[in-house]
């Protein structure tokens, strides 16, 4: 093996000797020639490594007995996408003294049977579909190397990242809870629940930005699991005894169960909700008169007179009478959350919360329902959570339990000594995934035959 590296690495000196001796060095080029000829050393170098680790163990006749492994076929081919490019080696099959088969060199690289692309690759590519389309995020991780198909499966093995914080004591939270309506491949559409939790909204300028946020959301949940979920984040971060919590929302009954939750909550009923009953109560009426109308309305919701708003709506039925339906369905909401919106004129800290829209636009709505799509439930369950969460990890654990793993720990074979071996798991030199052949009916017909 060090003839090999010295070899592969003179041949890159050379190129690199031979690039410096052009007049022609900028950055762009420069990027562009090192890149390709490092990736080919590296893949280079895997590729010997790994083959003559498997030649190793093929030449070890006694600790291949004693590990209860025949040789079954040899020369079998595997490609690995890399973040370097593909890498391809060769390696043995064997059979089992306990049943079944493996190649070896695969438990050693660290790559499951049925694994078409590493953590790294992986990784990248639910990164990248987070903000566009399956198709799209191949191209841009892969160079198109990987189908649409891979990408959606790897979201589906994808967990969202836990976070490591530090818990603390706060004096005021802010929890807005909003949905987004998305699309299924059935054609119906189903609502996603979106939770945001954050410190206040500090001003940068005229911007206002959110003070620690982070967001719960999950397809297909029990309000009472969301809002359990909910609780338990916040209770992850922050020492809820003595903190004042402001739940922000609509006031749909889902988002107004999180108060049997959240403790020492009041509801806050949205500013944009607000606005758009309010607008929804004089529309189709003329100009200037529902300006007039408006106002009134507004300035009894200030200051708390449920009398004076219920008289304005009279006098607004009276004049109006063939809008009856628009404006009781409108009043009636505001009357309903009569409080929730008189708050923030008795309290001053209700003002400092209250961004829904924004939220559910940037967290779900520009990746899930803002171009036409259709999403499968699977899918979905898997996804929505990595973009609330903002990043994702892989969990060795869950793809062991994968059915295509499953049917392997029938007859799992005894993992070869890494004495033997001695090879470091591929991850610390380079992100591997792998091809695997299909298994016909004469392959299944032999295989019952050979046992």
């Amino acid at each position: 093996m060090k003839e090999i590296i010295a070899s592969k690495i003179e041949k890159l000196k050379s190129e690199i000797e031979k690039f410096f001796e052009n007049d022609e060095v900028s950055l762009d080029v420069a990027e562009s020639y090192f890149v390709q000829r490092i990736g080919e050393t590296v893949r280079g170098l895997l590729t010997a490594c790994y083959e003559q680790k498997d030649a190793e163990l093929l030449a070890d006749k006694v600790g291949r007995k004693e590990a209860g492994l025949v040789v079954e076929r040899r020369g079998d081919v595997r490609h690995v996408v890399t973040q370097l490019g593909v890498v391809s080696y060769h390696r043995t099959y064997y059979a089992s003294h306990s049943g079944g088969y493996c190649y070896p060199i695969d438990q050693v690289v660290g790559l499951e049977s049925y694994q078409r692309v590493s953590s790294g690759v992986g990784l990248g590519l639910v990164e990248s579909a987070r903000e566009m389309s399956y198709a799209k995020a191949s191209r841009v991780v892969t160079g198109g190397l990987v189908t649409k198909q891979t990408v959606m499966r790897k979201i589906r093995d994808a967990h969202p990242a836990v976070e490591p914080v530090l818990r603390k004591k706060v004096a005021v939270l802010h929890v807005d809870a909003d949905e987004d309506h998305v699309k299924l491949q059935t054609g119906d559409s189903r609502i996603v629940p979106l939770v945001n939790v954050y410190e206040g909204i500090e001003r940068n300028g005229k911007r206002g930005v959110c003070k620690n946020v982070f967001h719960c959301s999950e397809f297909g949940k029990k309000t009472e699991d969301l809002w359990e979920e909910v609780l338990t984040e916040m209770e992850r971060r922050y020492d809820l005894t003595d903190t004042k919590i402001y739940l922000h929302g609509d006031g749909a009954a889902w988002i107004k169960q999180g108060l049997e939750w959240l403790p020492n909550s009041v509801f806050v009923l949205d500013r944009y909700h607000i606005n758009k009953a309010l607008k929804g109560t004089v529309s189709g009426i003329e100009r200037k008169s529902g300006c007039q109308y408006e106002y009134h309305l507004r300035q009894a919701l200030n200051e708390g007179d449920r009398d004076y708003f219920c008289s304005v709506r009279d006098s607004l039925l009276a004049r109006w009478p063939e809008r009856e339906k628009t404006i009781l369905e409108n009043s009636n909401y505001l009357l309903g959350n009569f409080d929730a919106i008189h708050i923030y004129n008795t309290d001053q800290e209700a003002r400092k919360g209250g961004a829904t829209e924004p939220h559910v636009s940037h967290v779900l709505s520009s990746r899930l329902s803002s171009r036409p799509m259709g999403w499968s439930p699977k899918t979905l369950k898997k996804f929505v959570p990595i973009l609330a969460a903002g990043q994702c990890t892989f969990r060795a654990k869950d793809e062991k339990e994968s059915p295509s793993s499953t049917k392997q720990q029938k007859h799992t074979p005894p993992k070869i000594p890494t004495s033997t071996l001695g090879l470091p798991h591929p991850d610390m030199v380079v992100s591997m995934p792998a091809k695997q052949g299909k298994v016909t009916q004469l392959f299944r017909l032999l295989n019952t035959l050979c046992k």
